[in-house]
């Protein structure tokens, strides 16, 4: 698919963003859908400064990212400002009834994250349920482009995984609270105890 065939197929405008962000596209490829993100009709130095940046950085965590079971496997990068991945035809978690959420969903997820970390990648948007998907009963995590390599970091790269990480480990247990208290880890269980000491909204358990 060419960045012309993406723009021609397209079926539906998701958003046309502001600026410092692509404008987010539904198309159609022959018998498939992708979204598509597009910087390539912003100003220049928009397009060069931010744009090819924040493509660039999506692309190598999916190329870095590749063979996890619950990404994406189909994308490309059309153009240095415009990027094509796989469209999933499933439920974000923020839409889906609650007895659908069982424990079998949150240990696909928490795989999800213990390949990501495995990897030395944290994604770091994960408190937003839309990047969650339940696809005919299997959890795909999406949209890196917040995605970071704290692992490749010379010295200090295990420790800022570990910090990073824990952001990714925080949605998860509050996922676990949520849906299924009875996988919470004593440790987990600790980490609620004393986020709720400081925090006014609280996660039962």
């Amino acid at each position: 698919m060419t960045y012309d065939e993406a723009l021609s197929g397209v079926e539906q405008v998701i958003s046309r963003s502001k600026f410092a962000k692509a404008d987010i596209l539904l198309a159609r490829h022959g018998g498939d859908r992708f979204i598509i993100k597009d910087f390539g009709r912003r100003g220049f130095w928009e397009r060069n400064l931010i744009g090819r940046i924040v493509i660039g950085r999506e692309c190598r965590a999916y190329d870095a990212l590749s063979g996890i079971d619950g990404l994406p496997s189909r994308y490309a990068r059309l153009t240095p400002f415009c990027l094509a991945v796989e469209y999933l035809e499933g439920k974000d978690l923020g839409g889906v009834a609650r007895s659908e959420i069982g424990p079998g969903v949150l240990l696909q997820f928490e795989r999800i994250i213990d390949e990501l970390h495995g990897r030395g990648w944290v994604h770091l948007d994960l408190q937003r349920r839309s990047n969650i998907l339940l696809v005919n009963g299997k959890v795909f995590v999406v949209d890196l482009a917040s995605a970071f390599h704290p692992g490749g970091v010379p010295l200090v790269g295990r420790l800022l995984l570990r910090l990073l990480g824990f952001a990714d480990r925080l949605s998860l247990i509050k996922m676990k609270t949520l849906f299924a208290p009875e996988l919470l880890t004593e440790t987990e269980r600790r980490i609620v105890r004393v986020r709720n000491l400081v925090m006014p909204t609280k996660w039962n358990i």
